[in-house]
């Protein structure tokens, strides 16, 4: 290429710390692309499934139908959350009625309901909120590589630049010659540096605030269908 200034030149005819800061910037960028490209499905395939489950759940069937799908939808955070709340009074259901048949003569049996009532609605609370922590882990995974690579992507490619800058100038105390033809290749080849940290760092930085976003939505979405399912389970305490 001669003195055309481009990565490759730059990682064949630079020195090891050139070479190392651009490869380093090069992994950051193809592991921060397969992260938004994993998480791009994610989302999409949650979307999907959260909007069937939702819409199964408009039409009213069964507690066992709506059961029953939800076992089968496994990507969605709405059919997790009536899972596991839909189990968690169905046991506690079964507690109720082997307690009332077992109740002592003379015992209340609507005492007994009442008590174990507010017992599963607090049990029930900590079983959602148990499943909004869990789903909220599961979204955010790997989210905080985009977010370390936005963060240090450009920083590492400025120091890049700045060794090459420093180099440049050193090259041209050896020489003594200040002429541009001389000093603006070896400058030019360092700022390749920062922007190489500015490809890997861009991208990454407008997916994950893509991501929080929908994540925000999705966990809001999440809350409010959880007092849906209270309302509609207690139908059937």
């Amino acid at each position: 290429m001669g003195q055309g200034v481009g990565l490759w030149s730059l990682l064949i005819g630079g020195d090891w710390v050139a070479s190392g800061i651009l490869l380093i910037l090069a992994g950051m960028s193809v592991g921060s692309w397969a992260v938004i490209l994993i998480k791009w499905i994610q989302f999409r395939q949650v979307r999907g499934e959260n909007e069937f489950f939702q819409d199964i759940f408009a039409r009213k069937p069964t507690h066992r139908e709506i059961s029953d799908s939800a076992k089968r939808l496994r990507i969605s955070p709405l059919a997790r959350m009536y899972e596991g709340s839909y189990r968690e009074v169905i046991s506690y259901r079964t507690e109720i009625e082997k307690s009332a048949g077992t109740a002592k003569a003379g015992q209340d049996k609507l005492q007994i309901a009442v008590y174990f009532r507010e017992r599963l609605l607090e049990r029930l609370l900590r079983t959602q909120e148990k499943i909004y922590n869990d789903q909220s882990v599961t979204l955010e995974r790997r989210l905080p590589m985009l977010a370390t690579v936005s963060g240090a992507a450009p920083f590492i490619g400025l120091f890049g630049t700045v060794l090459g800058i420093i180099d440049a100038f050193r090259s041209i105390g050896m020489s003594g010659v200040t002429s541009l033809a001389v000093v603006a290749p070896g400058i030019s080849e360092a700022l390749v540096a920062t922007a190489a940290g500015l490809f890997a760092a861009i991208p990454a930085l407008v997916a994950y605030n893509v991501f929080r976003n929908t994540i925000r939505e999705t966990s809001t979405e999440l809350k409010n269908f959880a007092l849906e399912i209270t309302n509609r389970l207690d139908k059937i305490l």
